[in-house]
């Protein structure tokens, strides 16, 4: 063999040799890492897609194909538990149950962190019926993700009663295709409700595309580039797509929302329950309205036409008001106004349906 010959081979050789010890000092390193910081060692996970999960839904929630976002199946928190579905736990249920009532809606229904498992209302309604009540609600949802889970549970569910909660908010919020994330929405042609899915914003699709997205791809599942990327270049790395963004879809969401409460009284129907339409309100609206909003008030009527009852806390909460303001203050969770009920709100609110319930 010629002498150049001999010396590239050499040298390739010894590049070689370089290359796998580099290769075995970065997984020693990242190895050690995820030792550190407490992470699943001997795993193939993609560190940078868990990151913009994270980074959209919190611990508590994940993306779901077809309603935007949902609770994480399962998940043990110190008060916020939830079963299979993303169900919020009442007690120490195990699974789901079926018959009873089946109750889906925003925060209001859902109940957030501030409140424990067994102080939301369908957790007190349920004491007050001894009925199994399913609190499938979920902060944030609009009135088409809270149509659509309703949707996909009843069948599962099986309820007697399908109490669908809505608020203002989940009103007007149907009239967005992101809210913080990307979110189903729905339009109209003619009567025809159109379905229009959520983007997953942690597939990728933030305009890197070849052999950039391919390397981001390989560089993920690397516990220590995710780290160093994120900070680093973090448009490469997480995209756009972690930027909370509001975004309005071109429709009318009073519309939507009329349509969608006369295509789940069908599905209710089909499924041998009896649908109720259940609406609360903002803190600042019950305090400085007289009447609810209008939104909610052109809903309800619509509600009503199509034959669906609809039980309004509104005037129930105004008397309160009136009556003694600092009394009605403790009916929320104190903030800015906008937020959940209290534990006292709830056991309230759960009296109220408790009545309509046997009525």
């Amino acid at each position: 063999m010629p002498g150049h010959a001999r010396a590239l081979l050499k040298g390739a050789s010894r590049l070689a040799l370089v290359l796998a010890y580099a290769l075995l000092a970065f997984a020693a390193i990242d190895l050690g890492y995820r030792v550190h910081s407490h992470r699943p060692v001997l795993v193939l996970d993609d560190w940078r897609l868990a990151r913009i999960q994270y980074l959209l839904f919190g611990e508590r929630g994940m993306f779901h194909p077809v309603l935007g976002w949902v609770p994480r199946d399962e998940g043990e928190r110190q008060v916020y538990n939830t079963l299979r579905f993303g169900v919020r736990r009442n007690f120490d249920e195990k699974g789901i149950r079926t018959g009873g009532i089946l109750a889906v809606g925003d925060v209001f229904t859902d109940g957030g962190t501030e409140v424990e498992d067994g102080e939301t209302w369908p957790a007190n309604l349920e004491r007050l019926i001894d009925a199994p009540v399913i609190n499938a609600g979920v902060a944030g949802y609009a009135v088409d993700q809270i149509a659509l889970r309703a949707e996909q549970l009843l069948p599962l569910v099986r309820p007697k009663t399908l109490v669908v909660q809505l608020s203002e908010e989940a009103i007007a919020r149907a009239g967005l295709s992101s809210f913080g994330r990307s979110k189903p929405y729905f339009s109209l042609d003619g009567d025809r409700l159109v379905y229009h899915p959520p983007v997953d914003a942690a597939a990728g699709a933030d305009g890197v595309s070849g052999w950039r997205a391919k390397a981001r791809t390989v560089l993920g599942h690397s516990a220590v580039l995710d780290v160093v990327l994120s900070r680093l270049a973090p448009v490469y790395w997480l995209g756009k797509s972690v930027e909370p963004i509001t975004q309005q879809a071109d429709n009318d969401p009073w519309a939507i929302g009329c349509a969608l409460l006369q295509r789940l009284k069908r599905s209710a129907e089909q499924n041998g329950a009896h649908l109720l339409v259940f609406l609360q309100h903002q803190q600042r609206t019950v305090a400085e309205q007289a009447e609810p909003a209008g939104d909610a008030r052109k809903l309800s009527a619509c509600a009503g036409a199509a034959g669906i009852e609809v039980v309004d806390q509104f005037q129930s909460l105004r008397a309160v008001v009136v009556a003694d303001a600092g009394a009605f203050g403790h009916l929320y969770v104190q903030g800015d106004g906008l937020g959940e009920m209290s534990s006292a709100g709830n056991r309230r609110t759960a009296e109220l349906l408790a009545r309509a319930l046997n009525n």
